[in-house]
């Protein structure tokens, strides 16, 4: 075996040599040297051209509340956040969906509302909420206070009009203190409710793993930090970093801080004419191109946060990675055709392509994602 010494020059001859080698052949030692280097030499990434390159990244450093009106907002939120009253029989709240235990997410199928009323989507885990463009697995809200306001009046979750929370609200002696402290008005509204909400959510960050650590050293500016970088990978951990960037294709769309392009794909998982039909993004903008897309979920804390993608249908992770092995689910179209009036039929994501990894390889990329 040859062991590729720390040094640029035989660095540079190795990243030169590296596309003609396979993954099967390419050893951990060379491996270490090649993402022990700054980020911008490592191996090149397998983009398709119409993807723009966004590296893989660290979460921006964000600050805590200062201010004594920052800090009382911060709890009022959090109050709002745990309160079951924000819902229509006082069963419900957002914590019910969005458990601090589970990285703020529920670990069930679909959205389970009042009276045990269910969805047919996923919850998604609520963290770093300032980096998405867009909110819920459609995108229907631009921003988060307009996401907050949604789920309380959505019937199928809360199931409460803002204008009766908003009621319920000012009825509350205690709740008229904490908003009139922080917004310095004697009633409440629901722009004030929205806000207190979204600053709360705005503090939920993903939790801190070697992922992190990696990255951290990856793009420090000292020599010796990125020189030792991939320590805090195991073998298999290194391999499906390396798995995530070239050949299991993920970076295409899973990128940057949050591991997410913000935007909407079609996986195949729309089941179009079928039982359990959701036709995603098409469903609020009725754009035909906009049909069976979703948008792609960030892979921070992933393998806390199952089951997973926008249906919930995957409750073992091997199983997703074996799903995008096969370049998802190619639907096919109805036998009888498109009905009249019926919506365009969902094209599949040409980014999903078949991937041919071992089982070995497969294996690898789930460790990776674990420690993401």
């Amino acid at each position: 075996m040859t062991i590729i010494k720390n040094s640029a020059h035989t660095l540079f001859i190795a990243a030169l040599l590296y596309p003609v080698l396979s993954i099967a052949s390419t050893d951990t030692i060379k491996l270490r040297a090649l993402y022990n280097q700054p980020v911008a030499q490592w191996p090149q990434a397998q983009l398709d051209s119409e993807v723009t390159r966004a590296e893989l990244a660290p979460l921006p450093a964000t600050a805590k509340p200062q201010s004594q009106t920052e800090q009382l907002k911060y709890q009022l939120g959090e109050q709002l956040f745990s309160d079951v009253m924000l819902s229509a029989d006082n069963s419900i709240s957002c914590a019910s969906c969005h458990d601090a235990k589970l990285q703020f997410s529920d670990a069930k199928t679909t959205a389970v509302g009042v009276q045990g009323k269910t969805g047919n989507r996923n919850t998604p885990a609520l963290f770093n909420l300032e980096l998405w463009h867009s909110y819920f697995w459609d995108g229907r809200t631009a921003t988060l206070k307009a996401q907050a306001l949604q789920p309380i009046s959505n019937p199928i979750e809360m199931d409460l009009p803002i204008e009766d929370a908003v009621r319920k609200l000012n009825a509350s002696k205690h709740y008229r203190t904490l908003f009139s402290q922080v917004y310095d008005s004697p009633l409440i509204d629901a722009e004030q409710l929205a806000d207190a909400l979204a600053y709360f959510e705005l503090q939920i960050k993903a939790p801190r793993t070697a992922y992190d650590e990696f990255l951290e050293a990856a793009y420090s500016k000292d020599p010796h930090k990125h020189s030792k970088s991939t320590a805090v990978l195991n073998d298999q951990q290194l391999l499906g970093l390396h798995l995530f960037r070239t050949k299991a294709r993920c970076l295409n769309c899973h990128q940057g801080p949050l591991l997410s392009d913000n935007k909407f794909h079609v996986t195949g998982l729309h089941f179009y004419g079928r039982p359990f039909e959701d036709l995603g993004r098409y469903l609020e903008t009725k754009v035909a191109s906009d049909s069976g897309k979703f948008r792609t979920p960030a892979l921070r804390a992933v393998f806390h946060t199952g089951p997973w993608m926008h249906n919930g249908l995957f409750t073992q992770f091997e199983g997703i990675v074996a799903f995008y092995n096969n370049a998802g689910l190619k639907a096919r179209m109805p036998k009888k055709g498109l009905q009249p009036g019926a919506a365009p039929f969902p094209e599949h994501s040409p980014l999903l392509q078949k991937l041919q990894l071992t089982k070995a390889e497969q294996q690898a990329l789930t460790e990776f994602l674990k420690i993401l």
